[in-house]
C-alpha cells in the first residue's frame, strides 16, 4: 500500500489515516506493508513460517468456507519482498458468535469427523450476544528477528480497523491462550477491548488442554483503538534515536 491506495482501500477516515501512519512508518524502516485477500497464500505462508505455533483453522482455507470477500490479510515485507510479519482477519455473518466457537465452527467448517460435538464454554452470564456482523482477527506472526519493534500493533490495530471497514462489521473478535492474555505488552498492541475466559478445558485444534480467552469490541471500541494507534504510531515517528523509536511504538 502506498498514500494513494489507502484512499482508495479504505472508507473510514479513522481507518485510512491509521493506514497512512503505517505505511509511513514501514517506509521509514525500509518495510512495504500489503493488503491482500489470499487467505490461502497466508495459510502457506504459517505452515513453514519460523517460530510460529502452527496455522489457526479459522483463517485457513482448506479447513472451512473462507471467501475471498470476506476475509483479508496484512503482510509485512522487506526490501528483498521477504515477510517479516503477517495477520488475517474475516467476517462471519451470525445470530450469536458463541455458537460458532461452541460448535467449533469458528474453526472447522465441516467439523472433521472424530472431533467432539462441540465444546463447553465457561463464558460469563452477563457476556453479550455479539449479533450480525461480527470480525474476527488472528494469526498474528513476526519474524524472530523482527519482534519487539512494534509491528505488532501496527498489524493488530490496522487489521481490526480494516475488518470494520471492510466488511461493515457490527463486533470485533479475536480467541487468545493465556500465555498470551497474561502479558500486557501484547494484549495492549491490540487495543481497546473486553475479555472473558471461554473455554477451560480440552481444546480440539490444538489437541490439548487450554484456557483460551475470547475478546470482543463494538464498532466504537474498534474505533478508539484506531484513534489510538495513530498517536501511538504517530509518536514513534518523531525525531528520536533509533532505540527510543523502537521503545516508543512498543508500549
Amino acid at each position: 500500500m502506498n498514500p494513494s491506495t489507502v484512499e482508495a482501500v479504505f472508507r473510514l477516515a479513522e481507518v485510512r489515516e491509521l493506514a497512512a501512519t503505517c505505511v509511513e512508518l514501514s517506509g521509514i524502516r525500509g518495510l512495504r506493508l500489503f493488503l491482500s485477500d489470499d487467505l490461502a497464500r497466508w495459510a502457506s505462508h504459517m505452515r513453514s513460517a519460523a517460530g510460529t505455533d502452527g496455522v489457526n483453522p479459522t483463517f485457513d482455507p482448506g479447513c472451512g468456507k473462507v471467501a475471498p470477500g470476506e476475509s483479508l490479510c496484512l503482510w509485512v515485507r522487506d526490501e528483498t519482498g521477504g515477510t517479516v510479519a503477517c495477520i488475517a482477519g474475516r467476517v462471519f455473518e451470525t445470530t450469536d458468535f458463541t455458537m460458532l466457537v461452541r460448535s467449533l465452527k469458528l474453526w472447522f467448517d465441516p467439523v472433521p469427523a472424530g472431533m467432539p460435538d462441540g465444546l463447553r464454554l465457561v463464558l460469563p452470564a452477563t457476556f453479550p450476544t455479539l449479533a450480525g456482523r461480527v470480525g474476527h482477527v488472528g494469526g498474528l506472526w513476526i519474524h524472530p528477528e523482527f519482534r519487539g519493534k512494534g509491528l505488532s500493533t501496527i498489524l493488530a490495530r490496522l487489521a481490526r480497523g480494516a475488518v470494520l471497514d471492510r466488511f461493515t462489521a457490527d463486533w470485533d473478535t479475536w480467541v487468545s491462550f493465556r500465555k498470551i492474555a497474561d502479558k500486557a505488552v501484547l494484549t495492549s498492541a491490540y487495543g481497546t477491548a473486553d475479555a472473558a475466559l471461554c473455554v477451560d478445558g480440552f481444546f480440539p485444534p490444538t489437541n490439548r488442554h487450554e484456557q483460551v480467552f475470547l475478546s470482543f469490541a463494538t464498532r466504537a471500541q474498534v474505533l478508539h483503538a484506531v484513534r489510538d494507534g495513530v498517536a501511538a504510531l504517530a509518536g514513534a515517528m518523531r525525531p528520536y534515536g533509533p532505540r527510543e523509536e523502537l521503545a516508543a511504538v512498543s508500549r
